[in-house]
């Protein structure tokens, strides 16, 4: 059964500052610390590294990481990514969206999972959750 979280941050800064960070994987491991962020596959875009086809190796020390390829990816508006090769999810989309508000951004974070064992992807998202939100709202305050 897919579970489904949705998570949304008001930053005071533009799409292009909250993009900057968010957009590229070392960002990611900036605002989500203790977790390493690793690019391990450049986009075939030299001037988007971290875009498109791009791989990231996510991880804490040593529990076995997780790779995620970027499948779209619009500068200052748009990510998506999927899980790869783990053999306990079934599908895992990732989804974040900048909106201009104001003079600042909405961002809306969206994950889909399917665990490949029944029920898991919600208790996997629960966790997630709560990562997503400690780690956004401290970039909020810092950026």
């Amino acid at each position: 059964m897919m579970a489904i979280i949705s998570v949304q941050q008001h930053f005071k800064q533009s799409p292009e500052q909250v993009f900057a960070v968010l957009g590229t994987h070392a960002g990611l491991g900036e605002c989500f610390a203790p977790l390493q962020v690793t690019r391990i596959q450049d986009s075939a875009d030299t001037h988007h590294p971290d875009g498109v086809g791009s791989v990231r190796k996510m991880g804490i020390g040593s529990v076995t990481p997780v790779y995620e390829q970027i499948t779209e990816y619009e500068p200052n508006k748009f990510i998506e990514y999927v899980l790869i090769n783990n053999p306990l999810i079934k599908h895992h989309v990732g989804r974040l969206i900048f909106t201009p508000e104001g003079s600042g951004t909405l961002l809306n974070y969206t994950i889909e999972l399917e665990g490949k064992i029944p029920g898991s992807g919600h208790i996997l998202l629960a966790g997630i959750k709560l990562g997503l939100v400690k780690g956004l709202k401290k970039l909020a305050k810092t950026i």
